[in-house]
């Protein structure tokens, strides 16, 4: 009896969250500002793309972390690059 094999791919990460956020995010966010739905469409599907080769061959929720690094929300606590260094 010969065992099954294991697929090459089996540990490879589910991105498809963080991409449909990028598209939806890049889409509302273009028909919003300039409301023509094909350059918003154009927009999303360039910044999915854009997303796909930050992304390839990193580990999940990259995303995440760069938006956590990089991006500041409002009047939330700040993220490491926003926010003062730790003094005594």
């Amino acid at each position: 009896m010969q065992m099954r094999q294991v697929p090459r791919n089996i540990d490879k990460p589910n991105r498809t969250p963080e991409y449909a956020v990028t598209f939806l995010f890049f889409y509302y966010m273009t028909l919003f500002l300039f409301s023509k739905a094909l350059v918003a469409l154009l927009v999303g599907a360039i910044a999915t793309y854009v997303m796909y080769k930050i992304t390839l061959d990193k580990p999940e929720g990259l995303a995440m972390r760069l938006a956590y690094r990089h991006v500041r929300f409002g009047k939330m606590r700040p993220g490491p690059k926003h926010s003062p260094r730790f003094e005594v």
